[in-house]
Parts: structure tokens; sequence; C-alpha cells
């Protein structure tokens, strides 16, 4: 009984306090609740809402984060890395400000031009006008959301961050199932978009409250002026790269509708959630936490252990997941969303190599600005936009929209890959030694998954003789992730944390 109890006070421990694996277990796990909540209500929201209106929903939602990135100049990056509490109280000034600048002048743009700008962005969807008042909220929700994540990280508040996740995800649902039994379509998700903004940023601002509590008598304008002038790297090198990185993610989105419309966004956004959930929830839990630990690693020498240790933990990790959607997705996406989405199955299948690479680049994405190579990394993006944006203008010169997604997803992948070499290289990662077990994994996953499928087509179809195969290698290869997740995490904790004293 007394060891049942040491235990539990040790895990009671663990997620109450600073240590690593604490940030890591709070965190992945509101992330694992927050999807499973999406993916739960996924197949409902599918049947109940129409590709037009999720594509025009990803439209509203691209052009926040293209406009919302240059809204505070990216100066909420430098919290992670300021350690006097005056001085990042100014910078949280300063961005509050410029996200109330650029907010107001977004929304005198919508009331003097939002019908010629509504024109120009979608052509072919009159509900984007009727909406257009959206776009600042937008903007001004993104921008704050940006700048209080990032002083939750500061104070590494993750419990309270982790809650308002899962809450948001939470009423985003509840909203959209509720509104959409009741046949409110495309208002349907626009209000439950707006809902949960409305309280996440609400609950994140409240970690910001004490600190004007504190420091606001404080305030003055020349040391918000030096604040400004101290790192000017951030608005002059990283929000351009971070732009780019913006518009890079978000230009399907923008060409997709251009030329192919809003039903085709609606198939690429539902296609691209799918195959990232793994992403989201892995790399999603782990970034965060990596980041608030990046900076005091480096100054103790141990950024690279760092950085090792949590590559070799999660790589080969994706490998199953991609190549599963990418021969199965079609059928996938047409038994769980319905026949209406069979596109986003078979986009699935262009977009895996893309998402396989993703995985192993957004954990180490914090990189560049903790060693201040914003300069290359700046120019990896002028690179990306240009891939992006080329192979999706080829597809609709060629009007084949099949050909679009497989270019995109094919140089997409090339990318991730070169730019991933770059970053590991920048702690001297033994990059063959991944890029080996890579390819270890994704034959393995190639051959199990490529077996069920030359058994289906074998079969006629026939789903039971399927099953019984697919069924286990399924339940083998997600097993075989949660270990993989576990070790991921240990040796992170390694990196970073002193080992235990030997008890005498």
């Amino acid at each position: 009984m007394n060891a049942i109890r040491g235990w539990v006070d040790r895990f009671r421990r663990m997620l109450t306090g600073s240590s690593f694996v604490g940030h890591v277990m709070v965190v992945s796990g509101s992330v694992f609740v927050g999807q499973a909540i999406s993916v739960l209500v996924g197949p409902i929201n599918s049947r109940l809402y129409k590709p037009s209106d999720y594509g025009t929903l990803s439209l509203f939602g691209a052009m926040a984060s293209i406009i919302g990135v240059v809204g505070t100049l990216q100066y909420e990056m430098a919290f992670g890395t300021i350690e006097d509490d005056s001085e990042a109280f100014h910078l949280l000034v300063l961005c509050m400000s410029l996200t109330g600048a650029w907010t107001i002048l977004f929304t005198l743009l919508a009331v003097v031009a939002g019908a010629p700008l509504a024109h120009w962005i979608s052509k072919d969807d009159p509900q984007f006008l009727r909406y257009i008042w959206f776009l600042p909220f937008s903007i001004l929700t993104y921008c704050l959301f940006c700048v209080f994540n990032r002083w939750a990280m500061r104070k590494r508040a993750f419990p309270k961050a982790s809650k308002a996740q899962v809450f948001t995800n939470v009423i985003a649902s509840s909203c959209t199932v509720t509104l959409g039994f009741l046949h409110f379509g495309l208002p349907g998700l626009i209000t439950g978009s707006v809902a949960a903004s409305l309280y996440q940023v609400g609950t994140l601002s409240t970690l910001a409250i004490p600190e004007f509590r504190a420091q606001g008598r404080h305030f003055s304008l020349a040391k918000l002026k030096a604040v400004a002038l101290r790192y000017y790297r951030y608005p002059l090198y990283t929000t351009w790269s971070v732009l780019l990185n913006s518009l890079s993610a978000y230009v399907p989105v923008l060409l997709l509708t251009k030329g192919f419309g809003n039903a085709c966004t609606g198939q690429f956004s539902l296609s691209q959630r799918l195959l990232f959930l793994p992403t989201m929830l892995i790399s999603g839990a782990i970034t965060p936490v990596f980041y608030s630990r990046a900076k005091q690693a480096q100054l103790e020498g141990k950024l690279t252990s760092l950085t090792l240790r949590l590559i070799n933990g999660i790589s080969g990790i994706n490998a199953f997941f991609p190549v599963f959607l990418a021969l199965f997705g079609e059928s996938l996406f047409v038994l769980v969303f319905g026949a209406q989405w069979r596109r986003a199955g078979q986009y699935s299948a262009a977009l895996a190599p893309w998402v396989f690479f993703s995985f192993l680049v957004y954990p180490l994405e914090a990189l560049p600005l903790i060693l201040e190579k914003q300069r290359t990394s700046f120019l990896f993006q002028i690179v990306q936009f240009a891939l992006r944006a080329g192979s999706i203008m080829v597809g609709i010169a060629f009007k084949n929209d099949l050909l679009a997604m497989w270019l995109f997803g094919s140089t997409s992948a090339l990318y991730m890959l070169f730019y991933f070499i770059w970053l590991f290289k920048l702690v001297d990662g033994p990059v063959g030694k991944v890029l080996s077990k890579l390819g270890k994994d994704l034959a393995l996953s190639l051959a199990c998954f490529g077996v069920c499928r030359l058994i289906l087509w074998w079969s006629h179809g026939n789903l039971i003789l399927t099953g019984c195969i697919l069924v286990p290698v399924l339940i083998y290869f997600s097993i075989r992730g949660v270990r993989q997740i576990l070790l991921a995490k240990r040796q992170a904790i390694e990196a970073v944390e002193p080992a235990p004293e030997p008890q005498s």
C-alpha cells in the first residue's frame, strides 16, 4: 500500500511540478483529448456540413493566419529569451499595441473595400462577402492567441494552457454539432470558431493580468522604444520568414479556391487535418516544451543532446499512418465521413509523403531562432513557397486537381527532407543514422500495408478477409508507436534533467 501511495504522489508531483516529463505529459494529454474530441465529432460534422462550407471556413482561417503573422511583427517570439520581467512586460505591451493597430487597419479595409477584397479572394463564393466582417475579428484573435500562448510558454503555465486547449475543442465541437443539426450551415461553423477563439484568448489572457498589476506602474515609453529596438531582428528577419512559412502553408487553400472552388478546398482541408493527426498529437505535444527548454539547454551546453535524443525517439513513429492512408485513404474517408468526401481520400495518397517528412521538422522549427540562423531559414521559406505555389499553379493550368495534389505533396516532401537535414546539422546530428532508421520504418510499413492492399485486390474487395490481416497490423504499429513515444519522452528528460543521485 505504501509503495502504491508513493507512486501516486510521485505522479502527482510530476504533473504539478516543473519537470520536463510533467510538462510533456500535461501538454500531450491535452493535445490527445482535444484531437480525440475533433475525431469523434468529425464524422458527424462531415454529414451536417458541405465541403464548400469547410472550404469557406478554411479560407477565412488562411487569410487570418497570413495577415495575422505581421500583426505583432513576431516580437512575441522573444519572450522565451528574455530574463528581465520588466523588459518582458514592455514587450508584451508592444505586441498588444501592434495587434490593436493592425486590427483597426483591416477593419477599415473591410468597411471601405470589403466587396472587391472578397471578389478577389473568392470570386465564386458569395458567402465570403456576406461574412467578410469575420476577417478582422479572426485577425485579432489570431494575434492575441500568438502573444498569450508565447507568454504562457514563458511562464511555463502548461496546465492552464492545456486546459484551455481542451475546452476550446469542446466549445467548438458543441457549437458546430448543435447548429449543424439546426441546419445553420456555414454560420454554424463560423459561430463555433468564434466561440472557441474567444474562450481560448480569454483564458490565456488571465496569465498576463498579474504582470500588468506588478509592472504597470513602471511602464515608460522610453523603455518600450528601447525594447522594440533591441529585438529588431524579429520584425526584420523573423516576420518575413514566418510570413513566407504561413503563405507556404496556406497557399493551397488560396490557390485551390481560385482554381477549383471552395468544395475542392474543403476536401483538401479535411484530408490535411486527418493526415496531420499523429503529427499534431506527438509533435504538437513535444514542441512547446522543447521550445521552452531549448534556450536553457543551449546555455547549459545540452541543446545538442536534447535535440538528438528527441529525434532519435520520435523518428519512425509517423511512418505507418501516411502509408496506411495512402493505400486505404479513399475507402476510409467514404466509410467514416460519407461518400461526398471521397476526393479527400484520394488527396491523402498524394499528400502522404509530405506528412511523413513534416513530422521530423516541426519539433525543430525553433532552432533557427535559438541559434540565430534566421537569414538562412528565410531563404528556405522562399524556396518552399515557390515550390508549393508552382505545383498548385501547374495543376490549375492543366485543370486537374489531383495533379496539383501530387505535385504539391512530392515537392513539399523533398523540401521538408532537405530542411530537416539542414536543421539537424545545426546541432551536429548524425543525419545518415536517422534517415536510415526512417527508411527501415517506411519499408516495413509499405511491406505490411502493401500485403493488405494486395489481399484486398486479390479477393475482389473482400473486407472481412482484408480486415483479418489489416487489424492486427494496425494494432502492432499502434503499440510500436506508443513505445517509441515513451522512449522519446524518457530520452528528452535525461537530456535536460540531472540524473538522480544514487541512494546510499
